[in-house]
């Protein structure tokens, strides 16, 4: 039913835990997870020039950024008891919403898992979660997991 199940995470631990249900949904039946970290993206290259900022030790600090989402992924796989499960990381720079609703198309996922965040932050009462952005822009079956 579900062969290729995408889970993004913003590595909070409530979207951490949605890990753990697509490890189970990805053994039930017999498909893939694929874990997708997006970071929004802190600042474009020409804005780095006009800043004077250093690209090289920017780009270094994204990279490490990187590693550390990657292994965190990583654990929670374990920790999860999947790493067992068929599986891909993917890290993505950009707007949330737009990266996970891209992957999904790219990669022809059946399934999407997304935490809510319980609207704790003002802006998401005015502009809307990314999981209420997604679910109005895909057609890809969604499973959404309240805040525990």
């Amino acid at each position: 039913m579900f062969k290729k199940i995408l889970c993004p995470t913003d590595l909070s631990e409530r979207s951490l835990s949605a890990i753990a249900k697509g490890v189970e949904l990805a053994r039930l039946c017999g498909g893939e997870i694929v874990l997708l970290n997006v970071r929004p993206e802190f600042m474009k290259r020409k804005e780095m020039v006009m800043l004077r900022v250093s690209a090289s030790e920017f780009l270094k600090d994204e990279g490490d950024m990187a590693v550390a989402a990657r292994k965190i992924m990583e654990a929670e796989l374990v920790k999860a008891g999947g790493e067992d499960v068929p599986h891909q990381m993917l890290i993505r720079e950009g707007d949330p919403h737009k990266e996970i609703l891209e992957v999904a198309e790219q990669l022809h996922c059946d399934l999407i898992i997304l935490t809510t965040t319980g609207r704790d932050h003002l802006l998401e009462h005015i502009k809307g979660s990314d999981a209420e952005r997604i679910v109005s822009a895909t057609h890809v079956p969604i499973l959404v997991l309240p805040v525990t």
